[in-house]
């Protein structure tokens, strides 16, 4: 996958030199796809570390459920959140130290700048719907005297498998626009599927879904491209009800390894 904005790349460079100001992270991951949006490449081992899964929500309730065990048996701490948690109800559950010096991290559209703005308790940092929407690097205190550190979203600079590649697309951590590999729609769409029991062939659901969403080219022929667009634009934003992209029984010891740092 080439596409990796300039300003991910820096904020990588500046969370390593960031992390001896800090001694807790909070890692926001996709609650839908725990382990492919952690954020690969940045060690965070040597600080304390709360993995908050995000958007609770719109993910299986059971899976959910089974990627906290997964988490607490490795030792690490967890928590869930979504984005109408009351904030007393947010914080309770972070219960930071009151010398706590936070570092915020995560990848691209986990729904960081709404955690952001949570803690903040106002809406003082810009949240939208493109991945990497935050681009500077900001402190804010809560009441307590808690400090806490804005960063960008980082991405993994070589995403290293389909899979990987297809769940980001699913979360919206990968801009639909910019996916030029047929093969990972198609992959992204089988891991769709088997979540929630669709028998249709891949071409048999995008020609369905495209005249049903009346887009279609001249002669009513069926606009594909338009349909992958505005399906999985869909499905990042939770719109086709609570599904889970994967589970703790499939993520391999490589793959694990690959995780410790997060």
């Amino acid at each position: 996958m080439s596409w990796y904005p300039g300003h991910i790349e820096k904020a990588k460079r500046q969370i390593k030199d960031l992390l001896r100001l800090v001694n807790t992270v909070v890692e926001v991951r996709d609650a839908r796809a725990p382990f492919a949006t952690s954020a690969y490449g940045v060690d965070f081992s040597r600080k304390e570390t709360i993995i908050l899964l995000n958007k609770v929500d719109i993910a299986d309730e059971e899976t959910t459920k089974e990627w906290v065990e997964f988490f607490k048996k490795q030792g690490k701490r967890v928590i869930t959140t979504h984005k109408d948690e009351p904030r007393n109800v947010f914080l309770k559950k972070l219960s930071f130290d009151r010398l706590a010096r936070v570092l915020i991290v995560g990848v691209p559209n986990t729904g960081k700048s709404t955690i952001i703005n949570k803690l903040k308790g106002k809406r003082a940092s810009s949240v939208g719907a493109q991945p990497g929407v935050t681009k500077g690097i900001q402190w804010f205190s809560l009441e307590n005297g808690v400090k806490i550190m804005d960063t960008p979203g980082i991405l993994y600079k070589n995403i290293f498998s389909e899979d990987l590649a297809a769940k980001l697309l699913l979360v919206g951590s990968l801009p639909v626009e910019r996916i030029e590999d047929q093969r990972i729609f198609e992959r992204a769409f089988d891991i769709f599927a088997q979540s929630i029991g669709i028998e249709s062939s891949f071409n048999e659901f995008f020609e369905d879904f495209a005249k049903k969403r009346g887009l279609l080219k001249k002669g009513g022929v069926p606009d594909i491209e338009r349909a992958l667009m505005l399906f999985f634009t869909e499905v990042a934003q939770g719109k086709t009800g609570p599904v889970s992209f994967e589970h703790p029984e499939d993520i391999t010891p490589v793959q694990q390894e690959q995780n410790q740092g997060g």
